[in-house]
């Protein structure tokens, strides 16, 4: 399949934590320059898209604000779209903004549903709360399952910890997990249909397995979560039909017309 359209993950290609993976944003520049229509996907949560767009820019990667999706706006068109009103947040201002957005309600009880994400800040007064509105009968919705993410100091805790903590005390699994692998993040950055789209990202568990889930094309970079990949896993993947590439700029290399 020739890919017309990327999916690019931003942890872990464009950078980890404040450290800019310079090889790929190299390599990312080439794509664009190839015509490729490229969009970014993360299940960060407590950013903005803007903000994300403004630091991309800062690399000389030059795109706007809905170029970018987030696991946080994924969630606020999937609430949305259900209706929903009161909502209950356990997250970030990227978060929470999108929720407001979004013409969500944010409230503490009596919530509709209660939307869980990243929150280096979260209490266990709040988690127990949340996980009380979910056995009430509030909609579970969790921006993502990612246990670790990538930080200065190391991988540290996701999103994925904060969601088993109500999910055990609830009793109950999320209704919905708005984030990779669900192919709903590719169908909010590019609409119906992925037939042409390749997801790029440094994760199997998540970007490979979002790529196979939506029927598109996947690519495993290897600078970010499973740099460290054995060579029966590779071989796994490329059987598969997965791209395993060192960098965006081999990608670019094997994408070249």
């Amino acid at each position: 399949m020739r890919a017309r359209r990327l999916a690019v993950d931003l942890d872990g290609v464009v950078w980890e934590g404040e450290r800019i993976i310079w090889e790929n944003v190299e390599g990312l520049r080439q794509l664009l320059e190839m015509g490729l229509e490229v969009r970014f996907i993360t299940n960060n949560s407590t950013r903005r898209p803007s903000e994300y767009a403004r630091r991309l820019k800062e690399l000389g990667i030059p795109v706007d604000a809905g170029y970018v999706v987030t696991s946080a706006r994924a969630a606020a068109a999937w609430t949305r779209a259900k209706g929903m009103l009161r909502v209950m947040v356990i997250g970030e201002d990227g978060l929470r903004e999108e929720m407001r957005e979004a013409g969500h309600e944010l409230v503490e009880e009596g919530a509709e549903a209660v939307v869980v994400g990243l929150d280096r800040r979260a209490c266990y007064e709040r988690l127990s709360r949340a996980a009380g509105e979910v056995r009430r009968g509030a909609l579970f919705v969790a921006t993502n399952r990612d246990p670790t993410l990538p930080s200065r100091e190391g991988f540290i805790a996701g999103a994925g910890a904060l969601v088993a903590f109500i999910e055990a005390a609830a009793g109950r699994p999320p209704d919905f997990v708005a984030g990779k692998p669900n192919p709903w993040m590719l169908r909010v950055a590019f609409g119906a249909g992925a037939g042409d789209v390749m997801v790029v990202g440094d994760r199997v568990e998540t970007d490979v397995r979002l790529a196979m889930n939506a029927g598109a094309a996947a690519s495993l970079v290897l600078t970010g979560a499973d740099r460290e990949l054995g060579e029966r896993e590779r071989r796994r993947l490329e059987k598969m039909g997965v791209l395993v590439v060192e960098d965006l700029r081999a990608l670019a290399r094997r994408l070249r017309p």
